[in-house]
């Protein structure tokens, strides 16, 4: 009931309001191929879509839209793809989205045992739903929410020892390879590490059935996927803080952003080897911070993603909590406000009469910063803590 009701009114709202424009991309691209034989990464596909743009009076960056995921990504998007009418895909499409954003705040919750107040409980699902980066991929479309919960589930079936499926969720995630890039090497180096042997087997099984799929109905795939992958890349500007400096102080700031991302690879292979030899909370500690550190590592991406950070933010405020319990309440509710206001405020006060290219690049300081240092000043926490709960406990998803 309460899926058709949101279905519903999210159709009222794409009825009334263009948008959905990272939907529209791979929805398009996928329908092309299923209806027409068409590969998603031609010249005509990415036509096609500008034409559909202009249907459906939705904003563009001005070149050429481009499906940019591995060809099985397309499984994601095929059922959405089946239906003709672009209105009602895309509000099943964001009846989706927001459903996975209720299961991040809840599967962040219950990741770290966090026994929440119904005060704290409501100002998460309020920041989580309705903040910046929960809003923002929403009306986007962005396939980075259901990545967002596979990262989950990635946490929570390697502690809870599921290793067939957390080899799976691991392949699948691929689907997404530059936001979470990093985070995919480090699990993928602790399962080594740590010699999860099963794991490697489930995950290299399902990526090889996956990639072999792919050839087996596109074989020339890999070649345009890269082309068109590398040109979206591109694309990404500024992309990072690094790139703001350099596109700020010219020179000078390319060596700052090239000092910044050695740091920060610096840290995370110190991270990394510390993780190997930790339990299991130091784990997911250490695979959260890298997807906070990856933000200013110098690869590019979009604060639309930042939604990624989310189980890393509610990690960090339960670390707070566990060690100041009932004091942390109102600390908490200032960080989470905070956040909320700020990040709206940077928006509305940056973006230009186009909505889209309002994303200004002060979105790259707010919430990375905010849950660098929440995770950090917590470490002490996490170590003391290393054999307490999460290395013996199973995750109850009951």
């Amino acid at each position: 009931m309460l899926c058709v009701l949101l279905t519903w009114i999210n159709f009222q709202f794409a009825q009334a309001n263009p948008g959905g424009e990272d939907f529209l991309i791979n929805w398009s691209a996928t329908r092309s191929f299923i209806t027409q034989g068409q590969s998603p990464y031609a010249i005509e596909t990415s036509q096609n879509i500008m034409a559909e743009f202009k249907v459906w009076e939705s904003s563009s960056t001005g070149s050429l839209p481009k499906f940019s995921l591995p060809l099985y990504g397309m499984l994601v998007y095929s059922p959405f793809a089946l239906i003709a009418d672009f209105v009602m895909a895309r509000a099943l499409w964001m009846t989706f989205l927001e459903l996975c954003l209720i299961a991040i705040v809840l599967l962040s919750m219950q990741l770290t045992y966090w026994k929440i107040n119904p005060i704290l409980l409501t100002a998460l699902f309020l920041f989580g739903l309705f903040g910046f980066h929960g809003i923002m991929p929403l009306l986007d479309g962005n396939i980075i929410i259901p990545v967002t919960l596979l990262v989950l589930g990635i946490l929570i079936t390697i502690h809870n020892k599921q290793d067939e499926a957390a080899g799976l969720l691991i392949a699948f995630t691929t689907i997404l390879p530059v936001p979470v890039g990093l985070f995919l090497v480090f699990v993928l180096v602790w399962v080594i590490g740590t010699h999860r042997s099963k794991i490697i087997a489930w995950f290299s099984a399902t990526f090889i059935l996956l990639i072999g799929f792919s050839f087996a109905i596109l074989p020339s795939w890999v070649i345009q996927f890269l082309t068109n992958i590398i040109g979206s890349y591109r694309e990404i500007d500024p992309g990072s803080p690094g790139g703001v400096l350099i596109s700020r102080w010219g020179a000078v700031g390319e060596r700052f952003a090239i000092g910044l991302s050695i740091v920060i690879v610096l840290i995370l292979i110190y991270e990394w080897w510390q993780a190997i030899a930790g339990g299991q909370k130091r784990f997911i500690w250490t695979a959260l911070l890298t997807l906070a550190l990856g933000t200013w590592s110098g690869i590019k991406t979009s604060p639309l993603n930042y939604v990624l950070l989310y189980p890393a933010l509610i990690m960090g405020l339960e670390l707070l909590f566990e060690r100041w319990k009932i004091k942390a309440n109102g600390f908490i509710l200032v960080i989470l406000a905070l956040l909320f206001i700020g990040n709206w405020s940077i928006f509305l006060l940056t973006m230009s009469t186009d909505f889209q290219t309002g994303v200004s690049s002060f979105l790259f300081l707010p919430l990375p910063i905010t849950t660098i240092l929440l995770l950090y000043w917590s470490k002490w926490w996490v170590k003391k803590s290393n054999s307490v709960e999460l290395k013996s406990t199973l995750i109850n998803l009951k």
